[in-house]
């Protein structure tokens, strides 16, 4: 039983601190695009908020109670994009 309350403290922080971290860098992008003014950095805070919304899911899903396997596709994080500067 307190096995499983770890493990479920640990993943609702993990979902958490998922959250703040794409927070920051929404913030971050939106920063950079009002002092610079490009498009760029306005699609990167569009891709972290996106990012931020699957987070705000997978903690969904583990408060009401399912396990990291029992999470809905579209709430699973994305894979990792790179963003080419462009000229």
């Amino acid at each position: 039983m307190s096995e499983t309350r770890r493990n479920n403290e640990h993943n609702l922080r993990q979902a958490i601190s998922e959250i703040l971290e794409q927070t920051y860098a929404i913030e971050y992008a939106m920063g950079l695009f009002y002092r610079k003014g490009t498009e760029r950095e306005l699609v990167r805070a569009q891709e972290d908020f996106e990012i931020m919304r699957g987070a705000v899911d997978r903690l969904g899903a583990l408060v009401e109670g399912g396990s990291k396997d029992e999470i809905p596709d579209h709430a699973r994080p994305p894979e990792a994009k790179i963003v080419e500067p462009t000229a």
